[in-house]
């Protein structure tokens, strides 16, 4: 998916990668992260839910939402983030 009006990018998660994103979100204080995590919940149910059997759903964040997204990644040990984040810049590249 390409950036809508330069604000808003489309990343594709696998499951194993928005639970990591979610674990590290989690990590985080509640109130700055509430309202990314219900947007996550949000798209991956409309996508088919946790009962889907896909490999992977397409996720659309606001820039913000993606830039608290890397700092709560970066929070993890890097063994457990480094191809995700990889996989992000990536596909943020191929948007701008």
């Amino acid at each position: 998916m390409m950036a809508q009006n330069g604000k808003s990018v489309g990343i594709t998660l696998t499951v194993g990668e928005g639970a990591l994103v979610m674990e590290a979100l989690a990590e985080l204080p509640f109130k700055t992260v509430f309202a990314l995590i219900g947007d996550l919940n949000r798209q991956a149910n409309e996508a088919g839910g946790a009962g889907a059997h896909e490999a992977a759903h397409e996720f659309t964040f606001e820039r913000a939402e993606l830039a608290l997204i890397v700092k709560a990644l970066g929070d993890l040990p890097y063994s457990r983030v480094h191809a995700l984040l990889a996989n992000l810049s990536l596909q943020i590249a191929e948007q701008e």
